[in-house]
């Protein structure tokens, strides 16, 4: 590793590199770079109210992540570049999962939406993960957004937009990428007019890379294509197809807490360990069609029409550690290992209609919206838990037992078959009225659900609704208020294995935000700040001793945020996000629960970015940057196992730096317009910790340790 390392620094000095997996950037001006894809600007979000409306006259806190950002950072999934978001905590299993975005937003799990249009996930280990290199921005709205979206929880959601076809005659890019743990990457992405109003693109990217553990190793393949009909008319057609091939998705696996975490007579567990098998599998194919209809009726009305639907299908045999010691090993140099096979498909469909339009009634601008959406998904699971041999983690022997293929040769278990269908149907108005600087919002929404699953079939409705105010002062500051609340129809199931019960009932959340947005008078500078108390019910828990999940209690999330984003005088541009939040139990049937954090939440962190690209001079074209990220304490739990009482229940908390650098080699001849290189490094000291840890299961994640990666592209 020491080897490729060196390798690709150097390569990185020698200035070899783009934009990792984009190489599509292009100076418009001196001091900007941008992808090919920008279609909004950086200062307007259309998630939050599903209509263009400027971030600093949006009554609740909304994050863009523009492609120019993952590309500058070098970035390879969602998991990293929400690393820079106040209120995330990000990575929830480190380095081992990368097969999944997994993060919580304001201490709870958020969805995903791409395109406006839910990502459905399956029964157990079936998830979607949409490649970097298809996305031209990311959006995360903060707080309940069941108003607009639907089934939705109560820490917000994740907006990704797809790369569309953009109006220019020919435009395209290419870019090859490489980096330590055998990092590769190439995209590539081309598109332009084929006719009258007629547009077309087609991107794709092969990229993959061995893990941090010893046998992990992802690969995929993916390509986009969209064809636009009808552009720069009164009416237009999108037609969106995808497809991603992943036959390797990394390690999915843990490591033990006693020997990373807690102490171990036997030392520290190495970051490398692997305490699966050679042979451990998990494989994904994705693929999804898309439609979005546009019509302009005139006199300041539209409709949007989008649908989506979705396959995804996935397989895995995994032979991994418990977490747990061997109880008859006094030396605590064995430890407790366990299998399962999984085969998954997932078949979903979802709709959304709008109309919107403006209405004048004396001195007030109504922007009304209405809207209509539908969600159907049929998941199926065959799966199977067993059990497995031990393995000493200090001198680990692999081959002991073969890894299952299918749940049938899973040991010592009894395979199952589950089937989940949902259905959820919901109709939303919303009004956003503005008069002089008061910008008022007054959202609803009826929403009808239906689960069946495991035989049993579990009915729903619930009314959520959102108002908001905010008001603009000549000065640049917008003072703002907010009350908006969730619903999220629950698939798990209460009981034990051998004594299921009914399906869990809904969750529900609301949450109250108040706060400050400033906009420096003449500047794109925006800062943010925010308060926010969060209480969600119903929530579904799990004990990992007696396989007891249960539904009652209530937790509460409250937390502080800011944020800033300043383009700065002399080529400089700085980013700040800082985040200060508790979630606790408030209320439930075990009084022991009750104080406590939620598995895996972190109090919060700070990360601050700054690049100098110098407008002028000798050095134009030359970019060079960093980044410090600090993830405070996260909550962790009770170790059950051993003779450990009073075991810490926090991950330490850490501090990683990143560096970039970048220059634009046409800035040298105009006959190497479009050549661009860059190196990217993340955690530049190479840091060793803990990312998270479940020690109630007796599970830890190791975080990345030191990546470096360089790249080279071309852009037309």
């Amino acid at each position: 590793m020491t080897r490729r390392l060196g390798i690709a620094i150097l390569l990185g000095s020698a200035a070899f590199a783009a934009a990792p997996g984009y190489a599509q950037t292009l100076r418009e001006d001196a001091s900007e770079v941008i992808v090919v894809t920008g279609q909004h600007p950086r200062d307007q979000a259309s998630s939050g109210t599903k209509t263009d409306t400027p971030l600093a006259e949006t009554p609740q806190s909304i994050t863009v992540i523009t492609a120019d950002d993952i590309a500058g950072l070098g970035l390879q999934n969602l998991n990293q570049a929400l690393r820079f978001v106040a209120g995330v905590t990000p990575e929830q299993r480190g380095s081992s999962a990368e097969v999944y975005d997994q993060f919580k937003l304001r201490g709870f799990d958020a969805p995903q939406f791409l395109d406006g249009l839910k990502l459905q996930g399956g029964v157990g280990y079936l998830s979607p993960q949409i490649d970097v290199s298809r996305l031209d921005r990311i959006e995360v709205v903060k707080g309940p957004a069941s108003v607009l979206y639907g089934q939705s929880g109560p820490g917000g959601l994740v907006a990704l937009s797809s790369k569309m076809p953009l109006d220019r005659n020919l435009y395209g890019a290419i870019s090859g990428s490489y980096g330590n743990y055998d990092l590769y990457r190439v995209d590539a992405d081309i598109g332009g007019r084929a006719g009258e109003g007629v547009l077309w693109r087609i991107n794709g990217s092969a990229n993959g890379a061995s893990t941090q553990q010893r046998f992990g190793e992802r690969e995929r393949q993916t390509v986009s294509a969209a064809v636009t009909v009808g552009s720069g008319s009164s009416s237009s057609f999108t037609l969106l197809g995808a497809y991603s091939h992943d036959p390797k998705n990394g390690t999915y696996s843990v490591f033990p807490a006693s020997g990373t975490f807690l102490e171990n007579p036997n030392g520290k567990l190495s970051t490398k360990w692997d305490g699966g098998e050679p042979d451990n599998f998990f494989s994904r194919e994705q693929a999804a069609l898309t439609y979005i209809f546009n019509h302009d009726f005139g006199s300041g009305w539209s409709l949007r029409s989008s649908g989506r639907y979705q396959y995804v299908s996935s397989k895995l045999g995994i032979v991994y550690p418990g977490g747990s010691l061997d109880s008859n090993d006094p030396a605590q140099r064995l430890y407790d290992r366990y299998s399962y096979a999984s085969d998954e498909q997932l078949n979903a469909w979802t709709f959304d209609n709008q109309l919107h339009g403006t209405v004048i009634t004396g001195p007030v601008k109504h922007d009304i919206l209405f809207g209509t959406d539908r969600q159907v998904s049929h998941a199926k699971q065959f799966v199977a838990f067993g059990s497995a041999t031990d393995i000493d983690a200090f001198n680990p022997v692999y081959g002991t037992m073969p890894v299952p293929r299918t749940p049938l040769t899973v040991p010592d278990s009894t395979p199952q078959r589950n089937q989940v269908n949902l259905r959820q149907q919901g109709v939303y108005a919303q009004d956003q009225m503005s008069v002089g600087g008061l910008r008022v919002v007054l959202s609803g929404r009826q929403d009808w659900a239906r689960i069946d699953a495991y035989g049993q079939t579990s009915k729903s409705e619930k009314f959520t609704w959102r108002a908001g105010a905010l008001y603009t002062t000549s000065i640049g500051l917008a003072p703002y208020v907010s009350y908006s609340t969730s619903f999220e129809p629950q698939t798990s199931r209460l009981g034990t294995p051998d004594a299921l019960g009914e399906v869990a009932k809904p969750s529900s959340g609301k949450q109250i935000e108040a706060g400050v947005k400033y906009t420096v008078p003449g500047t794109p500078i925006l800062l943010t700040a925010a308060w926010f108390k969060i209480d969600q019910t119903n929530l579904v828990t799990s004990n990992p001793l007696t396989n007891l999940v249960t539904q009652a209690g209530k937790v509460r999330s409250r937390g502080v945020e800011v944020e800033a984003t300043a383009p700065l005088p002399y080529g400089f541009n700085a980013k700040l996000a800082f985040s200060r939040q508790r979630l606790k139990t408030i209320e439930d049937t075990n009084p022991a629960n009750i104080g406590k954090g939620i598995l895996g939440v972190g109090r919060g962190g700070i990360s601050a970015n700054l690049e100098w690209a110098p407008n002028d001079g000798a050095l134009q074209g030359f970019a060079i940057g960093g980044a410090v990220r600090h993830v405070d304490k996260v909550y962790a739990g009770t170790y059950p196992y051993g003779a450990t009482p009073g075991a810490p229940t926090n991950t330490p908390s850490y501090t990683l730096a990143d560096a970039l650098i970048r220059y634009d080699i046409g800035a040298l001849s105009s006959r190497l317009k479009g050549l661009t290189v860059s190196a990217n490094v993340t955690n530049l000291f190479d840091k060793k910790y803990i990312s998270t840890c479940y020690l109630d299961y007796g599970w830890c994640w190791y975080g990345n340790r030191r990546t470096a990666q360089a790249t080279i592209g071309y852009r037309f």
